[in-house]
């Protein structure tokens, strides 16, 4: 497996992910603060735009924050074919509020040959209380991850 697309993101490591071709990754803006072959993390300051009406972190946001991790994650695996998220299931259990950090950890769980099983922690920084922990499947496409 080539090693690219590792070396490129820990080149990010303390900075945040502009390198990223998602416009929905560039408005999360995350920041990288480790970035292994089997699991990354990621730094997530919480915006008002983020926020539901009672001022919490939106779950949607939440999860769009473990799904993109969950897929960068899978890009420094190095595989040729792209593998999309088919589920992604989330237990939530605390909140983080407008200013607060967000840390996303994920874990490579099993690459299977058409299955790929990723797991996710997710920590307010602010109060080191778990908030929410996730595991999603990507399954094998026929598309092809340009170089």
């Amino acid at each position: 497996m080539d090693n690219k697309r590792l070396e490129f993101l820990q080149s990010y490591i303390g900075k945040h992910f502009t390198g990223s071709p998602s416009p929905f990754a560039h408005w999360l803006n995350g920041k990288v603060i480790a970035v292994e072959k089997e699991n990354v993390e990621f730094e997530f300051e919480v915006r008002k735009e983020m926020t539901n009406p009672v001022g919490m972190l939106h779950g949607g946001v939440t999860a769009g924050m473990i799904d993109d991790c969950i897929g960068v994650n899978f890009m420094v695996l190095g595989l040729e074919k792209f593998y999309p998220t088919i589920n992604l299931y989330i237990d939530y259990f605390n909140p983080a509020f407008e200013s607060q950090t967000v840390i996303v950890r994920t874990t490579l769980a099993k690459l299977g040959k058409t299955i790929i099983n990723i797991k996710a922690e997710v920590i307010n920084k602010n109060t080191a209380k778990i908030m929410a922990q996730a595991s999603a499947n990507l399954a094998l496409s026929e598309v092809k991850i340009p170089v």
